[in-house]
């Protein structure tokens, strides 16, 4: 696990997890924002990522920025399901917002998350939880935590 604290004040943590039941270390306090990074190349994989975005609803994740390179589209897709099955069978006023693009890279997915990854019309979500999903990389952990304390809006 890392933490640290970005360029506009919002205290993060990075958790690496090879798959949807490891253990998160640390959760920020309700509500909170996340970006889940899918760490392979391969499309994501509905079932983990189905789950992973069910234990951030439950969590109190308000807001998801997510990053799987060209995948990114097929990751919202499968984050906005769950977001409205779980609505349909737990909680119609539950609301988890979802952003992230195909073509950016990592850095422009975490400046998303750390400048504009909480509701317009509310306040900034104060912490920041980072998901790294996949084979476990200590490397891609390190460039999501680098990236988190330096980038600043546009």
């Amino acid at each position: 696990m890392r933490t640290g604290t970005t360029n506009n004040g919002r205290s993060f943590t990075i958790n690496g997890v090879a798959d949807a039941d490891a253990e998160w270390e640390s959760v920020p306090a309700k509500p909170y924002g996340a970006l889940v990074i899918a760490g392979g190349a391969e499309r994501p994989d509905k079932l983990l990522f189905g789950k992973i975005a069910n234990r951030l609803i439950e969590s109190g994740c308000g807001w998801a920025t997510l990053h799987a390179g060209k995948h990114t589209g097929k990751l919202h897709d499968i984050f906005d399901k769950a977001v409205v099955d779980y609505q349909l069978k737990h909680n119609p006023d539950l609301d988890m917002m979802t952003s992230g693009e195909d073509e950016n890279s990592l850095e422009e997915s975490i400046r998303d998350a750390v400048c504009y990854g909480f509701p317009q019309y509310g306040d900034q979500y104060e912490g920041l939880l980072v998901l790294v999903v996949g084979a476990l990389d200590s490397k891609l952990e390190e460039q999501a935590e680098a990236l988190a304390k330096s980038v600043k809006p546009e």
